[in-house]
């Protein structure tokens, strides 16, 4: 079975390396923007938009600057690598 920290350390640190390789921005807090972490969860900024709206995010808000969203790139990584435990479960 997979270690499931083992996997999200190993997504988060691909998620970063794709954000430098394709020229996002990574904040000093290590958060990207709402539209960053649609392209991460291969979802589009709206879907996250509206689940914010209604209470049902996928993954949490790590913080709101200025009316927009911060996702904190290891709760995208958390959120990612449990949904992979979860198919390889299956």
């Amino acid at each position: 079975m997979i270690e499931m920290s083992n996997t999200a350390d190993q997504i988060e640190t691909a998620l970063r390396r794709w954000c430098r390789e394709n020229g996002h921005p990574v904040s000093p807090l290590d958060e990207v923007s709402e539209p960053i972490a649609a392209k991460l969860l291969n979802v589009s900024p709206s879907c996250l938009r509206r689940q914010f709206d209604e209470g049902r995010s996928m993954v949490p808000v790590a913080r709101l600057v200025l009316d927009r969203r911060m996702y904190a790139i290891s709760a995208l990584a958390a959120y990612l690598a449990h949904g992979a435990h979860r198919a390889l479960d299956l």
